[in-house]
């Protein structure tokens, strides 16, 4: 039974319908867009905006729809609401919607309902949507139900928030309001959410702050060092200007002294004569004599007082003088140390122009074995050698690199010190911290420099050892531990981890060169047929395991393993057959297990094994004779 509430309802939307559609049958069934376009013509009509009564027209935005806006054209054609034109406006820009009434967002664009309600917020504008499930962002949404109707919902509280009100026969039209208490619940939610994410970057920011803090800490410590420095440094010189300067005015003093005690003495002179004269004038000059010689001895007990005077001044100058001849034995000695600093600098660059030239011929070596390399592609012995160049190649950048930092780090803190010196701003505090920067460097650099030549070393060996088949004892695990180290480059390249379980010091008199053949053709085959190395997260876990075993007192057991995803029961049959791969699509030969079975089975006279099965890896059982016979 019908209600008379939804009566109302539906002879609202039809004469609606009727009065947009009036240029078509009545009897004609309506489509959805139409009823959509009734029902914004209705939007219109129960739902008030603030300053309605000022508006000349409603404006009516339809962002990126074509087909509707067409239909709302003609529809509204020469239709009014409340008195006023109705103005349709197709916008590609959100932005545009903030001057309209009444914003309509088609269902393709509903996901990106947030960011188009923020922008138009506030700008009293009606956001109608279309099957939204964005409940929170939505004012009015269209509902399209399942028997083929279509209804709409209402959020009250962003029609209040943008000072819309909405008339009582709006709900009668076919709409309900959402549950606000459950998309407030709902907001809580993600607030609290929120208020966690605030409380943990508060903590980060509050320890990052507290480090800032400590580093201004020490930063101002340094520069309280720096400015006390600086400051005595001021008054050195200072000093030494004073010095210099009571200095002069004491020669001065002397020079002075010594005029005086030349006229003095000229005067006596002249005196004394004049004493000679007159006793042979007369005896009435006696008197006149002794009080002359008692006012040249009184005289003369002047003289000695100021000649007392200048040997205290003589002395005092010989004391600055001796100030000076130290400082000046110190500025020697610096002078001397930065001489030595300097040789130790030339050195230094000598050095890393011989690392320079060193690298251009490792360049040159390099350059020549990838030429060999090339004559011999067709051989599959010689491809693992490729390998050896190309993984020794990959690893001696590293240390080199290292070498040619430490040196460079070494020029520019001379060049710095040379400036200070020249400047004469150096100080003690930081000649010591060039000697030890120029320390720490050269070990940095010796290091890197040893690291290369121990690469090189391997790679000799077992390059040398391929080339030249010749039989020799050797220490089984260090052999191993050699060829790996050349293959680490494309381990590492492969994400491929490497581990080595047994003996330690186990000699063996074979062939290293075959040897080390098989070992590199294991592995590549590994590498190849073994693990999915184009997929970086499913090769987190690869892992290939050798380990050494006597077995017997004329036997060694080398056991090679991986977990890769292994091989069916058929393939295991044919590993060991010539021309047989299972990526002949893909570059592979088939002889590389082949030439592995050859080699031990004839060049070593051991005998080898493998077992597999589908997703547990390989594992390969070599035993070889502690003395091999050549045949």
């Amino acid at each position: 039974m019908i209600t008379a509430h939804y009566k109302s309802s539906i002879m609202i939307l039809i004469v609606s319908v009727v009065l947009l559609f009036n240029n078509t049958t009545f009897s004609q069934q309506l489509s959805k867009e139409q009823v959509k376009v009734a029902y914004l013509y209705n939007f219109l009509k129960h739902i008030t905006w603030p300053d309605e009564h000022n508006k000349k027209q409603f404006v009516i935005a339809v962002y990126r729809d074509a087909d509707f806006y067409a239909l709302l054209v003609r529809s509204f054609n020469n239709k009014r609401v409340s008195g006023k034109d109705i103005n349709l406006v197709a916008i590609s820009d959100v932005s545009q919607a903030r001057a309209a009434d009444l914003l309509y967002i088609p269902s393709q664009f509903n996901n990106k309902l947030a960011q188009i309600a923020a922008q138009v917020r506030s700008s009293q504008t009606l956001l109608v949507t279309d099957n939204s499930a964005d409940k929170h962002n939505a004012m009015v949404n269209l509902i399209d139900s399942d028997n083929n109707a279509i209804s709409f919902e209402i959020n009250q509280s962003n029609i209040i928030y943008e000072k819309l009100k909405t008339s009582p026969q709006l709900l009668l039209l076919g709409g309900t309001e959402l549950d606000i208490a459950s998309l407030y619940r709902e907001t809580e939610q993600a607030m609290q959410q929120t208020r966690e994410r605030e409380s943990t970057l508060n903590a980060t920011l509050a320890i990052q702050q507290a480090k800032i803090k400590s580093t201004n800490q020490k930063l101002s410590q340094l520069n309280a060092e720096l400015a006390r420095s600086s400051q005595e440094i001021n008054q050195q010189q200072l000093a030494m200007q004073k010095k210099e300067q009571e200095l002069a005015f004491i020669l001065q003093q002397l020079s002075e002294a010594n005029k005086n005690f030349g006229k003095q003495t000229q005067a006596i002179s002249e005196k004394k004569q004049q004493v000679a004269a007159k006793e042979q004038e007369n005896q009435q000059m006696a008197n006149l004599i002794k009080q002359n010689k008692i006012i040249l001895q009184e005289q003369q007990q002047n003289i000695n007082n100021q000649q007392q005077a200048l040997n205290i001044q003589n002395d005092e100058l010989a004391a600055q003088q001796q100030t000076i001849v130290e400082q000046k034995t110190t500025i020697t000695i610096t002078s001397i140390l930065i001489i030595f600093v300097a040789l130790v600098l030339i050195l230094l660059v000598g050095l890393f122009l011989k690392n320079k030239k060193t690298t251009r011929k490792l360049s040159v070596a390099l350059a020549h074995l990838e030429e060999t390399q090339n004559q011999l592609i067709q051989s599959e012995k010689m491809a693992s050698l490729g390998k050896l160049i190309a993984g020794v190649a990959h690893e001696i950048n590293t240390p080199l690199g290292i070498a040619v930092t430490s040196t460079s780090l070494i020029q520019e803190n001379t060049e710095e010190i040379a400036k200070k010196l020249n400047n004469k701003t150096l100080s003690q505090r930081q000649l010591q911290s060039f000697i030890n920067i120029v320390s720490e460097s050269s070990v940095i650099s010796n290091k890197g420099l040893e690291r290369v030549i121990q690469l090189m070393h391997n790679f000799k060996e077992v390059a040398a050892d391929q080339i030249v088949e010749e039989m020799r004892k050797i220490n089984l695990a260090d052999y191993i531990d050699e060829v790996m180290t050349t293959l680490a480059s494309e381990l590492k390249k492969n994400k491929i981890a490497y581990q080595y379980k047994g003996e330690c010091d186990l000699a063996i008199n074979t062939i290293p060169g075959a040897l080390a053949q098989v070992v590199t053709n294991l592995v590549n085959n590994s590498i190849r047929h073994g693990f999915d190395t184009d997929n970086c997260q499913d090769s987190l876990g690869n892992r290939i395991t050798i380990s050494l075993e006597q077995n017997s007192h004329d036997e060694v057991c080398l056991t090679y393993q991986d977990n890769g995803k292994g091989m069916d029961e058929k393939t295991l049959l044919q590993v060991f057959d010539p021309f047989f791969t299972t990526k002949r699509n893909k570059g592979g030969t088939g002889l590389g297990m082949n030439i592995v079975f050859n080699i031990v089975e004839q060049k070593l006279n051991g005998h080898i094994e493998m077992q597999s099965s589908l997703g547990e890896g390989v594992i390969c059982t070599i035993t070889l004779p502690l003395l091999t016979l050549t045949v």
